[in-house]
């Protein structure tokens, strides 16, 4: 179990918070573009008050069932069954507030080892049990919670983590194999006291685990430099219902069409990843951070794409639009007219050639290796930004070193009645800035629409030869009692704006419950057919994960 707790009700540690009124200059720049109250509180319910249907389950069976994955591995206690039962998009989390869940997992099993799972799912199939998969529980698309419909008699969360073993480091071929349920920094720690990183660090890496970065074909900050999770995995091991998936480590193969792919990116939805084999680099030991301001997202984007097409990519990119830079400045406590933050920087100089914190667009870069790397990497990303304004190493500096402090602002937000969420889409260049503009503006609308003035950052953190990802997060002022219907106009406008303008449907948060009625837009009702088919294989009784992915299968 946890040493330190985790928030059932929000993002991260228990004992962790980032309050809003700890940076005043955010404060004052969100009640000012929201016209919002912030002396509004909306408290989070006790978790024994939260209302949810009495499991279904009889003490004989949830006996059964432990004699399946051993005694101390099933929980049909309230808390568990609460922890369990969303995952963490604002969405499930607006849910959790409201005091009542209209379903939760009947019972929660912590299975040790695969021939467990694999027990499991024979039983359930019988039973006519529906699985959840379930990792860190960081899933923010609605990728763990219990299906709304269907027959099945009961719905088990099959949580992962006790099966967070590495089982072996080949420092030769530069592989590690460990289990799915083990999550980034256990994994991270057993790499580097051999000298090696995975390099994968999404923004969910302190509490999510392995088999979910597969499950998702997750993407972590330093992609530019590891690749995504997709590069990084060269083999897997699936338990499913009515067989089981072994794909061989290998630096290369040509076995026909990859099942690897098929694993990647399965949500669940046709088993459970129990194992896999990564790829593992050698532990930087040199890192060099720059800080560019550009005169406009449109520059910015100008030289990213030229770094890109040049192979001269920083390891880390992360380059934010005008109003995402104010943001950035306003969370560091900088106002409008600087502050000491920034000391040193010459704000004022800067000004005077056109460049400015309120409208430009900032860019935060990272490189990191051996120092010979270091310095062969930066100096060609530095020449293609020399149409902007250094700002030192600091700002890059600081948003590493807190990268994963982020997610925390939104509980206190969601304290004061801001509604605020995030969503994410991909577009080659020539589309990029149409898919944005079409974005935000319907991002924009939607909110205004559906509670008054609403605000729309946007950055580029992922970036490739023939385009970029975009990842939107909006803010808007929460109706009570209305919120979880404001969100669902939001998502439905802007996800129908990017498929419409050419844009992915998911970058890298996946598709879940939330973007499976939205699938077929993009991988066609014969793409649909295929998956649906692969599925009928796999889980014949259709009760993996029901409701994700691929909607009407199983």
């Amino acid at each position: 179990m946890e040493s330190r707790a985790v928030k059932w009700w929000g993002w991260g540690w228990e004992d962790h918070a980032r309050p809003l009124e700890a940076t005043p200059p955010l404060a004052a720049y969100l009640r000012d573009r929201l016209k919002i109250d912030l002396s509004v509180r909306r408290p989070v319910p006790p978790i024994d008050q939260v209302r949810v249907p009495p499991s279904l389950l009889s003490p004989d069976e949830l006996g059964e069932l432990e004699k399946l994955v051993g005694e101390g591995n099933v929980s049909a206690e309230h808390r568990d069954r609460v922890a369990h039962a969303v995952g963490r998009s604002t969405k499930d989390l607006l849910r959790l507030r409201s005091g009542t869940l209209y379903r939760a997992p009947d019972a929660v099993l912590f299975p040790e080892a695969e021939d467990a799972v694999a027990a499991v799912l024979e039983f359930a199939s019988r039973r006519r049990y529906a699985i959840i998969p379930f990792g860190g529980g960081t899933s923010v698309v609605g990728g763990v919670e219990p299906f709304a419909g269907g027959t099945f008699a009961a719905a088990l969360t099959l949580d992962l983590r006790r099966m967070n073993r590495v089982t072996s480091i080949d420092e030769t071929s530069g592989l590690a194999t460990a289990g799915a349920g083990i999550r980034g920094p256990l994994l991270e720690e057993a790499l580097r006291a051999k000298g090696l990183t995975l390099g994968h660090f999404p923004q969910s890496w302190e509490f999510s685990t392995l088999g979910g970065w597969i499950a998702t074909r997750a993407a972590g900050g330093l992609s530019n430099r590891y690749g995504r999770i997709d590069d990084l995995v060269v083999g897997v091991r699936l338990a499913a219902p009515a067989r089981g998936l072994e794909v061989r480590a290998l630096p290369a193969r040509d076995h026909g069409p990859d099942l690897l792919q098929l694993v990647l990116g399965s949500e669940g939805v046709l088993g459970v990843v129990t194992q896999a084999t990564l790829r593992a680099h050698p532990a930087p030991s040199s890192r060099r951070f720059a800080t560019r301001l550009f005169r406009s997202f449109a520059d910015g984007l100008g030289a990213l794409r030229t770094m890109a097409r040049d192979d001269a990519l920083p390891d880390m990119t992360y380059l934010s639009d005008e109003e995402e830079t104010r943001f950035v400045a306003a969370e560091a406590g900088i106002g409008p007219e600087g502050g000491a933050g920034f000391a040193g920087l010459g704000l004022r100089v800067l000004g005077t050639r056109g460049y400015s914190l309120q409208q430009g667009s900032l860019l935060l870069m990272e490189f990191e290796g051996s120092p010979s790397r270091v310095a062969h990497r930066q100096a060609p990303a530095l020449a293609h930004a020399a149409e902007s304004a250094s700002l030192g190493a600091g700002p890059a500096e600081r948003w590493y070193a807190e990268r994963f402090e982020t997610p925390y602002v939104r509980d206190s937000l969601m304290d004061h009645g801001i509604l605020i969420d995030t969503v994410e889409t991909a577009a080659s260049w020539s589309r990029l800035l149409d898919v944005y503009r079409k974005g935000g503006k319907a991002l924009q609308e939607a909110l205004w629409e559906n509670g008054g003035a609403g605000l729309v950052l946007c950055h580029v953190s992922h970036v490739y030869p023939d385009g970029a990802s975009l990842y939107f997060t909006f803010f808007g002022k929460a109706i009570e009692g209305r919120e979880v219907a404001q969100w669902e106009a939001v998502k439905d406008a802007v996800t129908h704006a990017f498929i419409d303008a050419g844009g992915a449907l998911s970058h890298h948060h996946g598709i879940g419950a939330d973007h499976a009625p939205y699938l077929g837009k993009v991988v066609g009702e014969d793409g649909l057919l295929v998956l649906r088919a692969l599925k009928r294989e796999l889980d014949p009784e259709g009760i993996m994960n029901p409701g994700k992915l691929v909607v009407g299968a199983g």
